[in-house]
């Protein structure tokens, strides 16, 4: 025979184990729960949870150097291609794109580059500038660009020193939604486009 004692035992004990089972159906025995963007942890403060968290990314174009515009060299004048006259050269070497949606629809690309300037033999230390074209391209055929820019990219580089690395992140440029475009970019010495 079960005294009262255990009946009332047993009874608790089911009762608490489906409310359990019940609770964990809903989102955790004991665990966190979520009221209106925030996340609730026992004996913690509620943490804020931004929405954007979860967006999913916000499509990019895409990037292409353009064919023989990675490299710049720079000769003192009267001695070019002589490996004694060369002033410095420069790389582009890394490149990427990230977007994000505003509030009018378009897309804000900012783009990031980076590369790097040596001396050479000639070169008696100061600033380079670098000239680096960007240009938004549409996406079919060798279409007209419907933006072209160069950007100016200063770099310090002392006589007889290893070489410096340069970057640059610019974030002026937007495009709209449907359009369907790349980005295309190298170095611009002035005598091609």
């Amino acid at each position: 025979m079960i005294s009262a004692f255990q009946a009332v035992t047993k009874m608790n004990l089911k009762t608490a184990f489906a409310v359990c089972i019940g609770a964990a159906a809903l989102g955790g025995c004991g665990g966190a729960e979520s009221v209106a963007g925030k996340i609730i942890t026992g004996g913690q403060e509620p943490i804020e949870i931004s929405p954007e968290t979860f967006a999913p990314p916000v499509p990019c174009p895409p990037m292409q150097l353009k064919l023989n515009t990675y490299l710049i060299t720079k000769y003192v004048r009267g001695k070019e291609e002589q490996p004694e006259g060369l002033l410095y050269q420069a790389t582009v070497e890394d490149w990427a794109n990230t977007c994000t949606q505003e509030a009018g629809g378009q897309r804000r690309m900012k783009l990031g580059f980076s590369g790097d300037v040596t001396s050479g033999p000639a070169w008696k230390g100061g600033e380079v500038i670098l000239p680096l074209r960007v240009a938004i391209v549409p996406g079919g055929g060798d279409a007209k660009p419907l933006v072209s820019e160069v950007l100016k990219i200063p770099v310090t580089v002392g006589a007889n020193s290893p070489s410096e690395t340069w970057t640059l992140i610019e974030d002026k440029f937007t495009v709209t939604p449907d359009q369907s475009v790349k980005v295309v970019f190298g170095f611009d010495d002035g005598g091609r486009r």
